[in-house]
């Protein structure tokens, strides 16, 4: 058993591959991933967005709220409103939850 050492491997392998076989690399990976986007721009593109967005506002309702408050029609409690203002401020506190 001529080329083989004590191990089980071959010494000389030089001789199983013919010296015309030329190896070339492996080619590249190909990423299929979708370019990311300049997140700068991406967000500058959002604020813009949000700020030419209308706000979800019924004028209708809010012109006849303000006539209503103009005319003493509509009942303002600043005791409730102060309650939720501070609620709104400090929710993990409680303040103002039931004053």
């Amino acid at each position: 058993m001529d080329g083989i050492d004590k191990a089980g491997g071959a010494t000389d392998v030089s001789r199983l591959r013919p010296s015309s076989v030329q190896t070339t690399p492996a080619p590249a990976a190909v990423s299929t991933a979708q370019p990311k986007p300049d997140l700068p721009s991406a967000i500058s593109d959002l604020f813009s967005a949000l700020a030419d967005a209308t706000p979800p506002v019924d004028g209708k309702k809010v012109q006849a709220i303000r006539s209503l408050i103009q005319s003493g029609a509509y009942p303002i409690d600043s005791r409730a409103i102060a309650q939720k203002m501070v609620a709104l401020d400090f929710p993990t506190r409680g303040i103002g939850a039931d004053a």
